[in-house]
C-alpha cells in the first residue's frame, strides 16, 4: 500500500504530461497506484474528473472541498461504506463498481447526482437500496450484478421521477418479478432503456394496454400499432409519388413537352409485353424428334423438350423407348461413330461426282461450275438435333444415321469431327 503525498500526485502529473501547477489540472489520473487513503488534494482545487481506479481505498474520506468536481470514478478498490462525499456536492456521475458495498448510503448530499453505477457489490435487501429515493435527479441507475431478490426495489424505483436507464440484469429480482419488463416499463413513465435494449414508444403502449386490459387488450394495441405503421407508409409513399409527378411536369415542361405526370425519358418506351423471337424451324423439328423418345432414366432434361413430348402425347402420338447403352459416355461414342461414318460416306460421294464432272466438260468448265457454286449431293433432308442433345451423349433410335448427319453437314459443324 501506498500514501497519498503530494509528491506522488506531482509525479503522476508529470508522467501523464499534466500540469506541475495543481490549480492548472481539470483532471488527475490516480489509476493502480496503490494508494490506501485519500490526501493532499486541496490544491487541486479546479479538478472536474478524478481517477482512482484499482488501489486499496476503503472509503472516501479525504476529499477535499472540489465544488467543481463532475466525475469520480472509484471502482475495483475495498470500499464497504459510502462516506466523505460532503464536499463534493455537484458530482454528476459516481463509479464505484467491483467493491465491497452492502448498502447505498451518502448520497443524498449530493443534489446534481445522475448517474450511479454499482455493479458487483454486496446489495441484497430492499433496505439496503432505499438510499436511492433521496436521488430525486438521478437518470441512470446501474445495479447489475448484485445479490437484490425482493420485489419491492420496484416501489423504490418510482420514486425516481426522472429515471431513463436501469440496469438489472445480474440480480435474482429479475426472476421474482412476475411480467418483470413489462411491469417495469408501465411503473416507470420515464424509463427510455432496460437492461440490453430500449424501450419504444410502441412497447410502452403495449405494456399500457397489457396493464389496463391483460394479454387481449395487448394484442389489439399490436393491430393498431401495426395499422398506424402501415397507414403512416402510405402516406409517405403518396407524398414520394407527388413530388416525383411534380418533377416530372416542371421538368416536361421546360422540355416543350405535353404536359403530363410521366418521366419524359421514358415516353419512347412502350407498355406491351416483350415479344421473344421463335425458336428457328430446324431446332423446333430437331426437339420434336428428341421428345419421340423417352428421356434417359434418372437424367434431367431441358423443359422444352419435356414439354414437346407431353405435347405429343397429348396429341396422341406414341413415344418411343430409346435405345440406350451402359452411360451416356458410351452413348456419346457410338453417336460420334457414327458421325464419322456418315461422314466418310459423304465425301467418297462428293469426290466420285467431281471426278465424272471433270471428265466430261473439261477442267476449265469444272473450274467455272465450281465457282458458280454447284452443290454436291446430299442426303434427304433431316433436322438436326439440338446441340445440348449432342453435348449430353444422347444417342435414340431412328436419329442416328446418314440422314441426320447429313443435315449436320449442311450447316458446316461436322467437318472437323475426323
Amino acid at each position: 500500500m501506498t500514501c497519498m503525498t503530494k509528491q506522488a500526485l506531482l509525479d503522476i502529473c508529470k508522467t501523464n504530461q499534466l500540469y506541475r501547477t495543481p490549480a492548472l489540472n481539470d483532471k488527475l489520473y490516480c489509476n493502480f497506484k496503490g494508494f490506501s487513503n485519500i490526501a493532499c488534494l486541496e490544491e487541486y482545487v479546479n479538478l472536474k474528473a478524478l481517477f482512482l481506479v484499482g488501489n486499496v481505498l476503503e472509503s472516501l474520506d479525504g476529499l477535499p472541498p472540489l465544488k467543481d468536481l463532475k466525475c469520480l470514478y472509484v471502482q475495483q478498490n475495498c470500499i464497504w461504506k459510502l462516506s466523505g462525499l460532503e464536499n463534493v456536492e455537484n458530482l454528476d456521475t459516481i463509479n464505484i463498481s467491483n467493491n465491497q458495498i452492502s448498502k447505498l448510503e451518502g448520497l443524498s448530499c449530493c443534489k446534481h447526482l445522475r448517474t450511479l453505477i454499482c455493479t458487483h457489490n454486496r446489495l441484497t435487501t430492499l433496505e439496503s437500496v432505499q438510499h436511492l429515493a433521496e436521488c430525486q435527479e438521478l437518470q441512470t441507475l446501474d445495479l447489475q450484478n448484485n445479490e437484490l431478490t425482493d420485489p419491492g426495489i420496484v416501489d423504490v424505483l418510482k420514486q425516481l421521477p426522472d429515471l431513463r436507464c436501469l440496469y438489472l440484469k445480474g440480480n435474482p429480482v429479475v426472476s421474482n418479478i412476475k411480467n418483470y419488463r413489462k411491469t417495469l416499463v408501465v411503473s416507470i413513465p420515464s424509463l427510455t432503456y432496460l437492461d440490453d435494449r430500449p424501450v419504444t414508444e410502441n412497447e410502452r403502449r403495449t405494456c399500457e394496454a397489457w396493464f389496463e386490459g391483460g394479454l387481449e387488450a395487448e394484442r389489439a394495441m399490436r393491430t393498431k400499432l401495426k395499422e398506424e405503421e402501415d397507414e403512416r407508409q402510405r402516406k409517405n409513399h403518396e407524398f414520394m409519388m407527388q413530388m416525383r409527378a411534380q418533377g416530372h411536369r416542371e421538368r416536361r415542361k421546360r422540355m416543350g413537352l405535353p404536359e403530363g405526370d410521366t418521366d419524359p425519358d421514358l415516353d419512347a418506351l412502350s407498355d406491351s409485353e416483350c415479344v421473344f423471337d421463335e425458336d428457328p424451324p430446324e431446332l423446333v423439328e430437331a426437339r420434336n424428334r428428341l421428345a419421340a423418345y423417352t428421356a434417359r432414366p434418372g437424367e434431367e432434361e431441358p423443359a422444352d423438350v419435356s414439354g414437346a413430348r407431353q405435347g405429343l402425347a397429348q396429341a396422341g402420338k406414341p413415344i418411343s423407348e430409346g435405345a440406350w447403352g451402359g452411360s451416356a459416355e458410351a452413348d456419346s461414342r457410338v453417336y460420334l461413330e457414327s458421325v464419322k461414318a456418315a461422314q466418310r460416306e459423304l465425301d467418297t460421294a462428293g469426290s466420285g461426282a467431281g471426278h465424272t464432272a471433270g471428265q466430261g466438260q473439261g477442267q476449265g468448265q469444272g473450274d467455272a461450275g465450281n465457282e458458280e457454286g454447284s452443290p454436291l449431293p446430299s442426303p434427304p433432308a433431316a433436322a438436326q438435333p439440338e446441340a445440348g442433345a449432342q453435348a449430353a451423349g444422347i444417342a435414340r433410335e431412328g436419329v442416328v444415321g446418314p440422314a441426320a448427319v447429313g443435315a449436320g453437314t449442311e450447316e458446316g459443324g461436322i467437318n472437323d469431327l475426323d
